[in-house]
């Protein structure tokens, strides 16, 4: 007896190519039945067309591959492929329109057109080191409808803020954190100037300025002065602390800070130098000791903190200190207490003793350094 297929409902056949035509023959009687031409089985429910067998019937490859299922993309891609190039062109032209005021201005100010819900702006950057009378002007310079004297004015009326500043002192000059700001369309300048003083203050307190200043035995706002003078006189960055180092030890042996930057502070210009050490300022801290009353710039971050934390002095191996007399070395601490520039870079060489920094003066004046 020859075994046959099962021809269940549920089942799939997989027959040899020499059968087909009678396993076609067989689906199309059941396929009678279920589409009602048998009147014997008229009660018989409709059943999932995608049981069916697989060979019900046979589709051609070309109509499988975008039968609804998976679309032919191939179909599309010049389409797709413009669409990407246009959106690409489009996005580049939108960011080279909002960085407009970034690319081809001046390094300090960028201008940015809002569009809508926003407000026109403008990038003022105040570098570290400015004076009050410099963010004035710097502002009259870049921002529309802002002007030099109404700048001052609001700092003068001594209505705004004024962190860490004792009684009796009305300057602002320290208290402007310098920085990039950005300017609103709205603000004027009181507006602008509050906000300076308000990151000053918030930028001090980062720094723990009051727990700082206790334990080198000075106000904050001292440590504010001294930043000032370290922000005018350095130019190196790893010279700050030890700069910092020399202001406070000779602040500790009462001796005057013989500082070239305060000494220029609000001098008329062209003010010769003999002249000025000469003078009766209060910022000539030749002829005074001690700090001069107020900051002398407005000092950033970086000042602040060696201010806040001077370098140690020499080591007692360290050459400033070995080259001291037998006597000096008894009688006397090795500190930094002298410096004079060194090279056109701006480099200092440091001393411990006058009879050195007189060497140092003599070399530097040899290299071409100093007058």
């Amino acid at each position: 007896m020859t075994d046959r297929p099962r021809a269940d409902d549920d089942a799939i056949v997989i027959v040899p190519d020499e059968s087909r035509r009678h396993v076609l023959a067989h689906n199309e009687s059941r396929h009678k039945v279920r589409r009602g031409e048998d009147p014997r089985h008229e009660d018989l429910p409709d059943e999932d067309p995608w049981r069916d067998d697989p060979w019900d019937d046979p589709r051609a490859a070309r109509d499988f591959v975008a039968d609804g299922m998976i679309p032919d993309l191939r179909r599309w891609s010049r389409q797709i492929l413009v669409g990407l190039v246009v959106g690409t062109v489009l996005f580049i032209g939108w960011a080279a329109w909002r960085t407009a005021g970034l690319v081809g201005g001046s390094d300090d100010v960028a201008t940015v057109t809002g569009g809508v819900g926003q407000v026109d702006v403008v990038n003022v950057v105040f570098p570290e080191g400015f004076t009050v009378a410099q963010v004035a002007q710097r502002l009259a310079r870049d921002v529309p409808n802002m002007d030099t004297q109404r700048v001052l004015a609001a700092l003068a009326d001594g209505t705004l803020p004024a962190p860490w500043r004792p009684e009796g002192v009305s300057s602002y000059e320290g208290l402007l954190f310098p920085a990039l700001y950005e300017v609103a369309a709205y603000e004027d300048e009181r507006a602008v100037v509050d906000r300076m003083i308000n990151e000053m203050r918030n930028r001090t307190l980062r720094l723990d300025i009051e727990a700082g200043a206790a334990r080198l035995g000075v106000t904050p706002y001292e440590i504010i002065i001294i930043a000032s003078l370290i922000e005018r006189e350095v130019k190196i960055a790893d010279e700050r602390a030890i700069v910092s180092r020399v202001i406070h030890n000779r602040l500790a042996a009462d001796i005057e800070l013989q500082i070239d930057a305060a000494l220029y502070y609000d001098a008329a210009p062209g003010a010769s130098f003999a002249d000025l050490r000469n003078s009766d300022s209060p910022y000539n801290v030749y002829r005074r000791r001690g700090l001069p009353p107020t900051p002398i710039a407005n000092p950033g971050v970086a000042a602040l903190e060696a201010a806040l934390n001077p370098a140690p002095d020499p080591g007692v191996d360290d050459e400033i200190c070995t080259s001291r007399t037998a006597a000096q070395r008894r009688s006397e601490p090795c500190q930094y207490l002298f410096y004079v520039l060194s090279d056109t870079e701006g480099r200092h060489a440091f001393s411990a003793t006058f009879e050195q920094h007189e060497v140092r003066v003599a070399e530097a004046r040899a290299a071409g350094v100093l007058p």
